[in-house]
Formats: C-alpha cells, structure tokens, sequence
C-alpha cells in the first residue's frame, strides 16, 4: 500500500515541469535527481553513481552532454549546435566549472578560451576571430588582473588598458589600425582621471 503511495507521488512528480528536479522512486526511498527527466541516460555498472546524459532540443537533435557523479557534472561537458557541431566544452569537478573551456563559432572555429577555478574565470582568456587573437586578459578568481589587450582584424594593437582587482587601474592607451598611439588615459579604481 505504502509502496504504491510512493510510485502515486513519483507519477504525479514526474508531470511538472522540466526545470524543476524530479522525485523517483530508488530501492524504496525518494530522492532528488539533479539529471533532467528528459535525458537519454547511461548508468555505468562498474562505478556507482555515475551516469551518462545527452540532452535535446525538444526531442530533436542532441543538445548536450557529460557525466554525472552523484548527480553532480564531472568531467567534460559539451554543448551542441543544431547542425551537430561542437558549440563549447566545459570541464567540472564535483559540480563546478574547473579548468579549460572552449567555444567554437559555427564553422568550427575556437572564439574563445579560458579557464575557471571552483566556478571562477581563473588564468588567461582569449578571444579568436578564426585563426586571429582578438583579445587577451588575465583572470584572477573572477577578476580582471593586468594587462588586457584587445586588437584589430589586421592584427595590430587597438587597445591596451591595465586592470587591477577588475577595474581600470593606471594608464589605457588606444591605437590607429596603423599601430599610432591615438588616445591615452589614465585610472584609479575604475575613473577616469587624466586624459
């Protein structure tokens, strides 16, 4: 009787919507699942509580996918165009963005690459236009810290700005497409106080 109360809730349960987690039915017990209901699932035999998921658009093609480790993302996440190609890959530890992540524009191309440390942007970041640097920074648990750089489709220095704590510190100079020092400068803590 008991047993089927329990399977009552998890069939009124599974009826809400998707973004909230659902509650199943485990050996007996509820619990909260942190995997979407709508996951094509993979549970590994050989190592308890993970699982593999791949994630759609609406039913149709794949969206997403990656691993879980009791419910939270381990591992390599990646992000799907509609057309198939890899849009981005993200690595997690325990749940939390760590390490290397990677967009790519539609062609293939990597636009973007940076790092995170426990959910964080931590370490360099780079922006591509194709095989081109556009932008350069640096990252400190979340934070600008030094010098950012961004450029023109020709390659040359446009704008070169030192940051400190995330905020504009000390001077910022920008240049013409012909590399000519144009504009120049200078902060504290984000204001402008000299030009």
């Amino acid at each position: 009787m008991i047993r089927a109360f329990l399977l009552l809730i998890v069939v009124m349960a599974c009826s809400t919507p998707a973004s909230k987690p659902t509650e199943v039915l485990v050996q007996d017990t509820l619990k909260i699942d942190g995997i979407p209901s709508a996951a094509i699932r993979e549970e590994f035999t050989d190592a308890r509580g993970m699982v593999r998921a791949t994630l759609s658009e609406n039913g149709g093609s794949k969206s997403a996918d990656g691993t879980f480790v009791n419910e939270r993302k381990e591992g390599a996440w990646t992000e799907y165009y509609s057309n198939g190609l890899v849009k981005s890959i993200t690595s997690y530890v325990n749940g939390e963005k760590e390490g290397i992540y990677m967009e790519l524009g539609t062609t293939g191309q990597m636009t973007k690459r940076y790092y995170h440390h426990k959910g964080l942007r931590h370490g360099d970041y780079k922006e591509f236009y194709y095989s081109q640097l556009k932008e350069e920074r640096i990252y400190q648990f979340g934070k600008i810290e030094g010098v950012v750089k961004i450029y023109y489709d020709n390659a040359k220095l446009m704008e070169e700005s030192n940051y400190k704590n995330g905020v504009r510190e000390g001077v910022s100079k920008w240049y013409d497409e012909d590399g000519k020092l144009s504009i120049e400068y200078e902060y504290r803590s984000g204001e402008l106080v000299k030009k």
